[in-house]
């Protein structure tokens, strides 16, 4: 498979305000930092739509797209 830089892939390391950890799953939101946890789950999202998402994260919590940052 071939990875792209400016993709979020789950299973990627991601730097977040809890340090350190993997994306578990992503899901898809119609709206910036929306307020239900309840999206479509995708495997993959390109930087410039990351802030619709929600992350959920290896070390069970979740974070929004616009707090997270790749790890190179």
């Amino acid at each position: 498979m071939v990875k792209f830089d400016n993709i979020f892939y789950v299973g990627d390391m991601v730097e977040t305000k809890y340090g350190f950890n993997k994306i578990k799953k992503i899901e898809i939101m119609p709206e910036p930092r929306h307020s239900s946890k309840c999206g479509i789950n995708v495997d993959k999202m390109h930087e410039k739509l990351i802030d619709h998402c929600i992350i959920d994260l290896d070390n069970r919590h979740f974070v929004y797209g616009d707090e997270i940052a790749k790890t190179s």
